[in-house]
């Protein structure tokens, strides 16, 4: 894997987060979809109060703790070459988005179990933050602190 072009890399993590970003909408719109049509009548029962607590609270805890964590790791890599930086990098989205798609599913399950729309809405929020968090090249720039000849080669798709 450290002998791939950095070009490719950043290719690759991009169509990774097109497809996590599809399968969330996709899930999303299935059940919101069978939630319509079941006509059920909203719970009105305390103990599913907790979810609209829960959901955001997990989804900040879970995005807090997967972005400490990826700056930690950024932190402690020492001078590597851009391919080593961006396979870091690339573990480091990963995580993240696995972070945000958890959150993601548990919303539109709560949503599924409470019919409370308020957990769709912090679904959709998730997706549009999922969707924010998509790997850019600017991005990738700042975050690693790469030189200009390492920027340079983000563009060349061959050597």
């Amino acid at each position: 894997m450290t002998n791939r072009h950095p070009y490719q890399i950043l290719k690759n993590l991009s169509l990774i987060h097109i497809l996590l970003t599809l399968g969330s909408v996709l899930i999303v719109g299935v059940i919101y979809t069978l939630k319509v049509r079941a006509n059920e009548v909203i719970s009105s029962e305390k103990g599913m109060d907790i979810f609209e607590f829960l959901v955001p609270i997990l989804a900040f805890a879970s995005l807090a703790g997967a972005h400490y964590y990826g700056k930690s790791r950024i932190k402690k890599m020492d001078k590597g070459t851009l391919v080593d930086k961006l396979n870091v990098y690339r573990v480091n989205k990963i995580i993240l988005w696995a972070a945000l798609e958890g959150s993601i599913y548990l919303a539109i399950m709560a949503f599924y179990l409470t019919g409370r729309n308020n957990l769709m809405l912090y679904a959709f929020m998730l997706v549009i933050l999922l969707v924010y968090f998509r790997p850019l090249k600017t991005r990738v720039i700042e975050d690693l602190n790469l030189s200009g000849e390492e920027s340079d080669q983000l563009d060349k798709e061959y050597e």
